[in-house]
């Protein structure tokens, strides 16, 4: 009764309810019936009506040994989250092992019918292997709970954070493996047993282990001279304790009142509020605060200072900042910066929306100039088409301006309209902007630069084998049905005559797959543009699909530069989810943050500035909201590709400018040429913008500004590395004694960048002098 219990599906159905008193008895006697099943059939004469009957016998005993498999492996079955089946998954995969022997010598009509009979067997002894997986790795993760808290009981709290890192570590590998039993029921009963009790000890112990590491990590740098750094760890740590009941609270309190005696007083940070006020932060408590004890750079002045609640934070009123500017504010020896918005130029504006279309096609780009005033402005621009792309007209009439390469077109009433196409209709070209540069004259220099949005062309195929590699979807537009993969190759949706499966090839309709699919998904299968396609979603990372990042690279240029010691990354993601910021030398999460209700997000990060080839870092938005960040490894899901981040001031070589006097030195600028050369330290190139201007400042605190282009000053690029000022009239000029003379200081340059958009520094700027 229990073979044929086995053998006919229908009759196990009909019968469970009637037998489940006897299931597991059933199923033990079913395991050995198919393991002497297969040895006898194996045993049994070969001729033509015998071979047929018994290689049916042998797939019928795999399929059996399957499904003894399947129900010592589910939770309806005899699972019990302790017992591991070795011997109903051993005797499947002996059954199996035997049917593809016996299918060997099988024709290809059999081949394909009993192979498609021995797949849910196979799949069986995989999903058991899981389950096996899933056994071993709830045992060490009970012994990493055990461990734990054998740590918390020795009341010690090192040996807590030892323990703490060792099992939060651990976990998260062993973790992945409970993941991965088949059957929702099975896998959360597995999960059930042993997740809880660590993810809440580990959550218990977070904030005691944390303000341990940050109270160790601060007397560490208060010896090692970084007093803002232990500072900021001192203000974190300090915060966690305020806002918690900690276990150690005692013994902690002291760690960190400790190292805060040890600290000298000093500034960690400071934030502008609007143009004529900031706060800064201190690293400990004061009884009373001056102005005069805060000191500016760049002519900026404290003129009030008040004392927070927290006697930590002081709020400074200033003279009025100058947009674009970097301040850096001196306290008791220490310093903080801060950096102004620029002032919107707006006289080029460019619809920069992203746009995609096909490699036949083109896409219409239209600038519009103006001068300051306003009005129309027809100056010469120079416009930059990148690889891979081609102008064919440009204002209505045909005009070639080939891939990669610069054109000067002159506006018609203040815009210019250009057609872009790929510049070969078989290869696709996506990802890149084209770029305006309004100029002062024919031969002039840059006023102002604004690039298009990005373009995409993509080649629509005909016939394409989609595998897990050249699937990988880059792009949907499900209002238009379609989706790119293959490195910018274009595939339609059809609404009918296609037939299309999920991940468990379930066949589903095309609004179906539409609301599943998303960029990083999978889809393989047999495509065809003109008739029937055959589409799986092979690969469904819901998680992921609208995590994004701001950061990205310019063109021509293979890192993003920042000026101070950190960078603040940014972009979309799922509401609620962590974003997990790595530093992919270290191997591990070195910032994390919660995306916003409004799927925003921020974070800062330190970037180390003695590491001149920069630093590597990756993003990765969390597959679940309780998610314990993994440690990176290449390929880590859903991580975006590493941004390469180079800390450093943009400033000239710190050299006496290199001088071509008009004639003899008579104490005067006008007509005078100075040659700046930039430092070599961290390659970089000089930009010098149109509209750029240079101020002074001599002895008595005179002080003039020459701009580029007025009263015959000259501010222009000499070669990548060097730039040139020669001298007219200023501007203006006041203080003092209204002359210069003397040794005259760089107080300020502004329009000289490097190709990564960092205003050059003053501070490494020599004085000017010999004139």
């Amino acid at each position: 009764m229990v073979y044929s219990l086995l053998t006919n599906k229908n009759a196990l159905h009909s019968m469970k309810g009637e037998y489940k008193f006897m299931k597991k008895k059933a199923i033990k006697i079913a395991a050995s019936t198919a393991v002497a099943a297969s040895a006898f059939v194996a045993a049994a004469p070969v001729n033509k009506a015998d071979a047929a009957v018994n290689l049916d016998q042998i797939v019928q005993d795999a399929q059996n040994a399957g499904t003894v498999l399947k129900w010592a492996i589910s939770v309806e079955g005899s699972a019990d989250y302790v017992t591991r089946p070795y011997a109903q998954y051993n005797a499947a995969k002996k059954a199996i092992d035997a049917a593809d022997k016996a299918l060997k010598g099988a024709s290809a009509s059999d081949k394909l019918k009993y192979e498609a009979r021995l797949t849910d067997p196979k799949i069986q002894v995989k999903r058991a292997q899981a389950y096996i997986d899933a056994i071993t790795s709830s045992e060490k993760i009970k012994e990493l709970t055990a461990n734990l808290n054998a740590a918390v009981k020795s009341d010690d709290i090192e040996k807590v954070e030892t323990a703490y890192h060792k099992a939060t570590a651990e976990y998260r590998k062993q973790s992945a493996l409970l993941d991965r039993v088949y059957g929702q029921s099975t896998r959360d009963g597995i999960r059930n047993a042993v997740k809880p009790a660590l993810e809440k000890l580990v959550a218990e112990l977070k904030n005691d282990v944390t303000v341990n590491m940050l109270a160790k990590g601060a007397a560490a740098d208060v010896k090692a001279g970084k007093t803002a750094e232990a500072g900021k760890k001192i203000a974190e740590a300090q915060a966690i304790l305020d806002a918690n009941v900690l276990k150690w609270e005692t013994s902690l309190q002291k760690s960190v009142d400790d190292v805060l005696t040890s600290l000298p007083l000093g500034v960690t940070s400071v934030s502008r509020v609007n143009d004529t006020s900031v706060v800064v932060s201190l690293n400990k408590p004061v009884v009373a605060v001056a102005a005069s004890e805060f000191t500016f750079d760049n002519g900026l002045v404290a003129t009030s200072a008040v004392l927070g609640a927290d006697k930590k934070t002081v709020t400074l009123t200033t003279t009025k900042q100058a947009a674009g500017k970097t301040y850096t504010v001196t306290y008791k020896g220490t310093t903080a910066q801060f950096v102004t918005p620029v002032d919107p130029a707006g006289n080029v504006s460019i619809d920069q929306a992203e746009v995609h279309a096909e490699t036949t096609q083109g896409i219409a780009l239209v600038a519009t100039f103006k001068t300051k005033q306003g009005t129309a402005n027809n100056n010469p621009v120079d416009v930059t088409v990148p690889a891979g792309y081609k102008v064919t007209s440009v204002n209505g009439a045909t005009k070639a301006i080939a891939s990669g390469t610069t054109e000067q077109v002159s506006p018609v009433d203040g815009q210019i309209v250009v057609v872009v196409t790929a510049d070969d209709v078989d290869t696709p070209a996506t990802g890149k902007k084209v770029k305006f540069e309004q100029l002062t004259g024919a031969t002039g220099t840059v006023v102002e630069t604004k690039e298009s949005g990005k373009l995409n062309f993509y080649k629509l195929d005909d016939v394409e084998d989609l595998t897990a590699t050249t699937g990988k979807v880059e792009y949907v537009d499900a209002a238009n049905n379609y989706f790119v993969a293959n490195t910018g190759h274009k595939y339609l949706l059809k609404s009918s005559g296609n037939i299309y499966q999920d991940t468990n090839n379930t066949v589903i309709t095309l609004d179906a797959l539409k609301a599943k699919l998303s960029k990083g998904d999978v889809v393989t299968g047999q495509y065809a543009k003109d008739s029937s396609s055959v589409l799986k979603l092979a690969l469904d990372l819901v998680a992921t699909a609208e995590f994004e990042l701001d950061q990205e690279l310019e063109e021509n240029t293979t890192a993003f530069r920042v000026a101070g010691n950190t960078i603040t990354f940014s972009g979309s993601g799922e509401a609620g989810k962590t974003i997990s910021i790595y530093d992919v030398t270290k191997l591990r999460p070195v910032a994390q943050t919660k995306v916003n209700s409004n799927n925003k997000w921020e974070v800062t990060v330190p970037v180390d500035p003695t590491i001149v080839a920069g630093v590597d870092f990756s993003v990765r938005q969390a597959a679940s909201v309780n998610e314990i960040a993994p440690d990176y490894a290449a390929g880590l899901a859903g991580a975006t590709t590493p941004l390469k981040v180079i800390a450093g001031t943009f400033k000239t070589n710190g050299v006496a400018p290199v001088a071509a006097l008009s004639g003899a030195a008579d104490a005067s600028l006008n007509g005078d040429k100075f040659t700046y050369t930039i430092d070599p330290a961290l390659g970089d190139k000089v930009v010098v913008d149109g509209t750029s201007s240079i101020t002074l400042t001599d002895g008595d605190l005179t002080k003039a500004t020459f701009t580029n282009g007025v009263n015959n000053t000259k501010i222009e690029k000499v070669t990548d590395t060097t730039f040139s000022i020669t001298f007219g009239g200023p501007v203006s000029i006041g203080g003092g004694d209204g002359k210069l003379t003397g040794s005259l200081t760089v107080s300020d340059v502004v329009g000289v960048k490097n190709e990564y958009n960092l205003k050059l520094s003053t501070s490494g700027m020599v004085n000017i002098f010999g004139y």
